[in-house]
């Protein structure tokens, strides 16, 4: 079953939302710049969305993802 890029954005907004507090989150938005988040919390975020689309993320994905937008697309590639 193919997955929409806009369901794997929806997704990680609705999470990024509960783990930052509610702060808005958009495709531009920076993982740590705009939300602050820590190593740790990249890690658990990735854990969830590898639950969520049935996917392994190689770690070394992350180092060239700096965005919300950035980081679906790298999804939608795994599961293309």
């Amino acid at each position: 079953m193919a997955v929409s890029a806009q369901r794997i954005l929806e997704t990680l907004q609705a999470r990024l939302s509960d783990l930052t507090g509610g702060k808005h989150v958009t495709g531009d938005t920076d993982l740590v710049a705009d939300l602050g988040l820590d190593s740790l919390q990249v890690m658990e975020l990735l854990m969830e969305l590898e639950d969520a689309f049935d996917i392994s993320i190689p770690v070394n994905v992350m180092a060239d993802v700096r965005t919300v937008g950035e980081l679906a697309a790298a999804v939608q590639g795994l599961l293309s």
